[in-house]
This record gives structure tokens, C-alpha cells and sequence, in this order.
């Protein structure tokens, strides 16, 4: 670097130093936004009264899956109905808060946001019939 003095030559390395870390970090911070953490969730529907199990419940699951390095979060959903034992399965959903809505005939309908915490985790609802009209 001829004709520069010694205070210009280090102040170039330090901002090339910097720009190099800040490339470093903003590359390690994208890696982990896309690599966010995934499990299957299970949705347990029953009736609140009797404890039975309710079949053709019909689900929706919403969460918002964050996106990486100059790609947007986008929100995803996914609909399925409960089996003869009131089970429906969700098998990828990524941790964090995620809004659920149970519907049934006879049933009032249920939403709730919920926290994914850990693997394979098990939501139950408990869904009441309407109270009487008088």
C-alpha cells in the first residue's frame, strides 16, 4: 500500500476485519432462522361433557415458518379431521406459537394459540356442546 501511512494501513485492515465479521454473522444468524426446529404435533379432541372421543372434528393448525437470509416468513396451515379416537396427527410444525381451531357438529367451536415447547407434543381439546336456547 505505497504511499499510505502506517495509521491509513491499519484503519483499511480494522474496516476489512469488520466487514468480514459482520458477513460472518449475518450468514451464521441466516443458517439459523431457515434451521428453526420442527416436531409433529398431535391434537386429542373429546367431548368436555362425557370424555369421549370426537370423530370427523374437523382442525386447522396456523404458524408462521420464518423465512432465511432475503427470504420472507410466511404463514402456513394445515387442515385434517380426527380419527375414531379423536386423534389427529400435524407432522410438521415448527416450534414456537402456533393457532388452533376445532370445529364439530353439536360442538361449539374452539381456538386457542399454544405453545410447541418440545418433541411430539400432545394438544387435547375439550369441546362442549351449545347451551340451550330459551
Amino acid at each position: 500500500m505505497k504511499g499510505l501511512g502506517q495509521k491509513q494501513v491499519t484503519r483499511r485492515r480494522m474496516l476489512a476485519l469488520g466487514m468480514f465479521l459482520a458477513m460472518g454473522f449475518c450468514m451464521g444468524m441466516a443458517g439459523r432462522l431457515a434451521a428453526a426446529e420442527q416436531t409433529t404435533v398431535q391434537v386429542v379432541v373429546k367431548d368436555a361433557k362425557t370424555g369421549g372421543p370426537i370423530y370427523q372434528a374437523h382442525l386447522t393448525l396456523e404458524f408462521r415458518q420464518h423465512g432465511g437470509f432475503l427470504k420472507p416468513s410466511k404463514v402456513v396451515s394445515y387442515t385434517g379431521k380426527s380419527d375414531k379416537q379423536g386423534r389427529c396427527m400435524f407432522p410438521v410444525v415448527t416450534m414456537g406459537k402456533v393457532t388452533l381451531m376445532v370445529t364439530a357438529p353439536d360442538h361449539e367451536t374452539f381456538g386457542k394459540t399454544v405453545e410447541i415447547k418440545k418433541d411430539n407434543q400432545v394438544i387435547e381439546v375439550k369441546l362442549r356442546r351449545p347451551q340451550p336456547v330459551l
